[in-house]
């Protein structure tokens, strides 16, 4: 378990975060609904962050990309476009393909072997992909798991998922088996209790699988076991709400991306 944590760092935009991910040494890359959905590039020191990069994607509407992540095996970034149902794959050149899904992807994150996890709506399902976006397997969510968010998959093979929105649907986190059942949750209604939530929207999970979740309308994040026990808020009463997490397992830093453009560092 990962106790202790301080803010050590503080980046600053103005520009809504939609993603957060790392690629190479020390290269942050941070997805922002802009005017055309843009990437920067920063480059993280141990005390500072150094914008070395910005790139605009071929899209001029603000709204359609959600999610970024980076392949541990390859040179590719990955990026949902819950608008025109595809996946993004960007090049080390920034080269960029889509792939078409039959759903309305949403977060996205990188499974142990290096493939994509996809989360989707309309139907609510995981999807994932191999290196070249072609589709290996699905997993239907159950009925219950309305609003899917995100999903990692833990070191047991399942996945856990959060998902949620507005007064009439349950707000959680799930342990999803590979077929499809919940094997335990963690939340019910929406709500600001120890044990509620508020539209959990992103995760992240270290090596021990302890989930990371950013609870997005309660403005914290919180800690659960490996079993969904509540453990502690790694942050509460944040200024803006936490949209994007990203653990990084070497220097067990957390990123946490926020609606208002900021990414704070914490020191787990």
């Amino acid at each position: 378990m990962i106790i202790g944590r301080s803010q050590t760092l503080e980046i600053q935009s103005n520009e809504e975060v939609r993603g957060v991910t790392f690629k190479g040494l020390g290269m942050l890359y941070v997805l922002r609904a802009t005017s055309k959905d843009q990437i920067d590039v920063y480059h993280i020191n141990v005390a500072d962050a150094v914008i070395t990069d910005t790139f605009d994607y071929f899209s001029t509407d603000v709204d359609n990309f959600w999610d970024i992540a980076s392949s541990t095996t390859s040179c590719f970034i990955y990026v949902s476009d819950h608008v025109e149902r595809d996946i993004c794959q960007v090049a080390k050149g920034y080269e960029t393909i889509a792939f078409g899904l039959n759903c309305e992807p949403r977060g996205l994150s990188m499974l142990r072997n290096g493939m994509l996890l996809v989360t989707c709506r309309y139907p609510s399902k995981l999807v994932v992909l191999d290196y070249d976006a072609e589709r290996m397997s699905e997993t239907s969510l159950d009925a219950t798991i309305e609003y899917p968010w995100h999903a990692v998959q833990l070191s047991t093979g399942d996945y856990a998922v959060c998902h949620g929105s507005g007064p009439y649907s349950l707000h959680r986190v799930c342990i999803v088996a590979r077929s499809g059942r919940i094997v335990k949750s963690f939340g019910s209604t929406s709500g600001q209790a120890r044990n509620e939530l508020n539209v959990p929207c992103h995760l992240a999970v270290d090596e021990h699988d302890f989930i990371f979740v950013a609870d997005c309308l309660n403005q914290r994040v919180t800690l659960l076991t490996p079993t969904l026990n509540f453990v502690y808020h790694v942050v509460e009463h944040m200024r803006s709400r936490p949209q994007r997490l990203y653990l990084e397992q070497s220097r067990k830093r957390l990123y946490v991306g926020m609606k208002d453009g900021d990414v704070i560092v914490i020191q787990m």
